[in-house]
């Protein structure tokens, strides 16, 4: 699995581990899971942080400049290549240690809180849900 699985599914488990569960197992499975996908995306945005701070303009305080539209302002050309070489490597980098977590749809105390088809999509990486 990826970094940038886990940041994609990252709201989608959220949503899921506030679910009623049928089994406190299952329950405690997924919470696990969303510690080890936190302390990913904790790594994740250090590193974020660190690429930021060496390839955008700062201001006085240190901190990055944003244009109008929300964009960081880079430091040129160059850095604007190596920020986004850097950003897609980490996101590109291999997740291990991260067990996934077997659902269906009895695991759900109701129905009403089943996840949406989109958030199925999101979690694939992370959890497998079987009928």
């Amino acid at each position: 699995m990826k970094l940038n699985d886990l940041l994609n599914a990252n709201d989608a488990l959220k949503t899921l581990t506030g679910k009623r569960f049928t089994s406190y197992k299952k329950a405690r499975l997924l919470v696990k899971l969303r510690k080890a996908v936190e302390t990913e995306i904790e790594f994740y945005t250090e590193e974020e942080r660190k690429a930021i701070k060496t390839y955008a303009e700062l201001n006085e305080k240190g901190n990055p400049v944003f244009l109008p539209d929300g964009r960081l302002r880079l430091k040129g050309e160059q850095a604007k290549t190596a920020f986004e070489s850097e950003i897609a490597k980490l996101r590109d980098s291999d997740i291990d240690g991260i067990e996934t977590v077997t659902l269906s749809e009895n695991d759900f105390i109701s129905s009403d809180e089943l996840p949406t088809p989109e958030e199925m999509l999101l979690l694939e990486s992370l959890v497998e849900f079987t009928d």
